[in-house]
């Protein structure tokens, strides 16, 4: 489920521009000291299952099972107009993903965290560096922007216990008390910027195109308190990764009725460039594949495809209802880099997505 309480800058909630929310990206910008606020929760379970995306996650990757590929979290987003030209931005995602993995062969677990959790966050500016045709707030113009995004993403410690580790050669060494492991330092930052084209086509009807090029830099890791050196070595290992991207893609703003708009918009992920950085300690223990550093080498896709939309009805001028849904090729591949650890990683070329109820507010 989606949720979304919105104070918007435009004039009128029933005409073009009334549709326009803040996490739907145009050229505009907001006019001088407007606010624009939304507040979100997102989902996606075994009721709200977009395109059955779930269950195929579970039927792809054979090391998850039970709830694996519920997530649950929160967003929001604020924009201030600065001058008529010029605003800042703060976006904040929290969300947690269920990860309930099947029996391992190598350990013998006796507790283990059951998802990741993650918080996404970036803001900027966006500058209005060009408009045309721009008579009044009732009719979308022509305009050019460029957005200027800082981004940041952390992942909180996946953590877990076991009584049992298997050498090569199928011998095993058993702890008389449980032993804890972690995937840590699960985090990325970097840049972004976008030009975009937002311009008319016809009374009804609104297209923004962009372009743009990003680079971040990701790092992941293992770890664990075994006392055993020759056994805690082998789960003394880190991930880094630095990678370019480029992104391309298109919006579309339809007002289908005076109170009825949809909204469609495309983005295509390229990784143009990916370094992956491994240092990992040589050592006999069996350790298991979301831990395995050579994991990381089997993700072949360097590409994601994003598709998101919105359906909206305006209950009253300043209130609407809307239906959403956000579709990923390659689940979070290029969205959150530092997924890039041997857990997340081992399912990022699978197809993920979830569809919401957005309630929208102008103030």
């Amino acid at each position: 489920m989606w949720l979304s309480i919105c104070a918007c800058a435009t004039v009128q909630a029933d005409t073009p521009l009334g549709w326009m929310n803040s996490d739907h990206l145009s050229a505009y910008t907001l006019n001088a000291r407007k606010v624009d606020f939304t507040a979100s929760t997102i989902a996606v379970n075994e009721s709200i299952d977009f395109l059955n995306i779930r269950e195929d996650l579970l039927a792809g990757t054979r090391q998850l099972e039970g709830d694996s590929g519920d997530l649950d979290g929160n967003r929001f987003e604020l924009q201030v107009g600065i001058t008529s030209f010029l605003s800042a931005f703060y976006r904040r995602q929290q969300q947690d993903l269920t990860i309930d993995l099947g029996e391992i062969s190598s350990i013998n677990l006796t507790e283990i965290d059951s998802g990741l959790a993650t918080t996404a966050t970036g803001y900027g500016l966006k500058w209005n560096f060009f408009e045309a045709g721009h008579f009044d707030d009732a009719q979308s113009w022509q305009a050019a922007s460029l957005e200027l995004t800082r981004t940041e993403n952390s992942t909180d410690d996946f953590s877990g216990a076991l009584n049992r580790i298997t050498l090569s050669g199928n011998a095993t060494v058993l702890f008389t008390e449980p032993q804890t492991f972690r995937l840590q330092d699960m985090e990325d930052d970097g840049w972004q910027a976008r030009f975009l084209y937002s311009f008319p086509l016809g009374s009804k009807m609104t297209t923004t195109l962009w372009l743009g090029y990003a680079e971040t830099s990701a790092t992941s890791g293992t770890g664990s308190d075994i006392k055993v050196a020759s056994l805690a070595t082998a789960f003394d290992q880190s991930f880094s990764v630095d990678e370019n991207q480029m992104l391309v893609g298109a919006g579309l703003n339809w007002q289908a009725t005076p109170r009825i708009p949809v909204q469609l918009s495309y983005e295509y992920i390229s990784i143009t460039n990916s370094d992956v950085t491994t240092l990992v300690n040589p050592s006999n223990v069996l350790l298991p594949s979301f831990l395995r550093a050579n994991n990381l080498g089997n993700v072949d896709a360097d590409a994601n495809h994003t598709l998101k939309g919105s359906i909206s009805f305006w209950i009253t001028p300043k209130f609407n209802i809307s239906l959403t849904g956000k579709l990923f090729s390659n689940q979070f591949l290029g969205v959150i880099p530092h997924y890039n650890n041997p857990l997340s990683g081992s399912f990022s070329e699978q197809p993920y997505g979830y569809a919401g109820i957005q309630l929208g507010l102008q103030l």
